[in-house]
């Protein structure tokens, strides 16, 4: 019987974590450190990138090239990197 409990817990925490990534956008990790004021930003699929202000405050593995899924909002203002868009995450999936 705890066995069961146990796989059904998983499942449906399994779920809601699912649930969760349905409406985020699939994303790549680059690392554009050797850039002036640039660190990570996220890749888009039509290429396009974002500067998120806050990725630090996920507990993410950085990798080049990582796929992820991310919810984000604008965020006002400008950065010295200037490569793409300024964003703040709002979650993250891997």
């Amino acid at each position: 019987m705890k066995k069961l409990f146990f796989l059904v817990l998983v499942l449906v925490l399994a779920s809601c974590a699912q649930q969760h990534c349905s409406h985020g956008v699939p994303v790549k990790m680059r690392n554009l450190n050797g850039l002036d004021g640039c660190g990570w930003v996220l890749e888009l699929t039509d290429g396009s990138r974002l500067e998120p202000i806050n990725l630090n405050t996920y507990n993410l593995n950085l990798v080049e090239g990582k796929k992820i899924y991310v919810t984000y909002e604008d965020f006002p203002g400008a950065s010295i990197c200037m490569v793409g868009k300024i964003v703040k995450i709002t979650s993250v999936c891997e």
